[in-house]
């Protein structure tokens, strides 16, 4: 009976022994699960994302509307909050702090006005915690870049309108006109550059720099036929040009301003960016001076801007920018690169139902 007396006490002991260490370990994992979850306040199981957009009735910013839409409804998770920029500056401020307002965990700018962008970065860096962000196409200081690589997507075009020149006008370019977008910053020019020196690259005799006129397109058709049909009144009648685009909107205003001042492929050719359908359509008319326009591929945006906004959420590494991949896009090529397209589709008809082979698109 000693001895089980013994045993019991020796039990009694152990058990005042091991507990308060249960207890220690216990306090010590809910220390560690609240370090875990301080390490990355943003985490949580749904999310309010704002989606602030360009503007809208441009078939580019549409594309890239419906796949954040689409993109957003696949995770989830995912409530996505929806403001119009409209092309401004103080539109983006004010559609920022309402997002604020609403509290949001993370936002998606798409926004044109450089000078704002610093502005609207503190607002959201200054709360508690900061809200990620990311910036598709404009660059905002702190905010993880999506979009363009934008001088290789302009070399791209720019290589295809000098190609064009060397092969129809004996590489004789008399003016080089680019249709820009200054006011917003300097990677977006970036675009333009290589569009500029893409042309200069395949001509034995590069166009002067007195020739290479730049103009302030706005991002707009009508802007640019405006600046267009203005610039060509103090260009000779037969001079040649290849005129280099923002996008593809400001291409069709260009094309619609050589068009009306009597210019055909013989003498003028127009290369863009953006391949939207708008663009395609452009492409596809009866003597077109719209050669083609490097892809962005805007609809699939959203199918990667989705993801890493999560993973900027839940702390995990995000590259400092994510580029899309490009493609020239022609009348020639757009059935292989853009199968889904409308313009594709019409393409098709305008054959006949004919396979789409490079010879068969450039005979028609």
């Amino acid at each position: 009976m000693k001895t089980k007396s013994k045993i019991a006490l020796l039990a009694i002991a152990a058990t005042l022994v091991i507990s308060p260490l249960s207890i220690i370990s216990a306090s010590s994992s809910s220390k560690l699960a609240a370090v875990q979850d301080d390490a990355c306040p943003t985490k949580k199981d749904n999310y309010k994302i704002g989606f602030a957009n360009l503007t809208t009735g441009v078939d580019f910013i549409t594309a890239v509307e419906s796949g954040m839409v689409s993109a957003a409804k696949d995770a989830g998770n995912i409530e996505l909050v929806i403001a119009n920029n409209n092309l401004d500056g103080a539109t983006a401020l004010n559609n920022a702090e309402n997002f604020v307002a609403q509290g949001v965990d993370g936002v998606v700018e798409f926004q044109t006005d450089e000078k704002f962008g610093n502005v609207i970065m503190n607002l959201f860096q200054n709360q508690e915690p900061a809200i990620p962000v990311i910036a598709i196409d404009i660059p905002m200081p702190g905010a993880t870049f999506f979009g363009a690589d934008n001088y290789k997507a302009g070399r791209m075009a720019g290589e295809a309108g000098g190609d064009y020149a060397v092969k129809n006008w004996g590489g004789k370019v008399d003016y080089i006109l680019s249709l820009e977008l200054p006011q917003s910053g300097p990677i977006p020019a970036a675009r333009m550059q290589g569009q500029i020196e893409g042309v200069q690259a395949k001509l034995s005799s590069p166009v002067p720099e007195d020739h290479i006129i730049h103009l302030d397109s706005k991002n707009t058709q009508d802007e640019a036929f405006k600046v267009v049909s203005d610039a060509l009144a103090k260009i000779p009648a037969d001079a040649t040009i290849v005129a280099v685009e923002i996008n593809d909107d400001t291409a069709q205003g260009t094309a619609a301003a050589l068009e009306s001042a009597g210019r055909s492929p013989a003498n003028s050719i127009v290369v863009g960016q953006g391949a939207v359908e708008s663009g395609l359509t452009e492409m596809l008319k009866p003597n077109s001076l719209y050669l083609g326009a490097t892809a962005y591929f805007p609809e699939k945006y959203g199918s990667k801007i989705i993801p890493a906004m999560i993973n900027l959420l839940e702390c995990k590494a995000v590259p400092p920018a994510i580029y899309v991949d490009h493609v020239f896009v022609t009348k020639d090529n757009m059935c292989d690169v853009l199968p889904d397209s409308k313009g594709c589709a019409a393409l098709k008809e305008m054959m006949g139902g004919a396979e789409m082979t490079p010879e068969a698109t450039a005979a028609s």
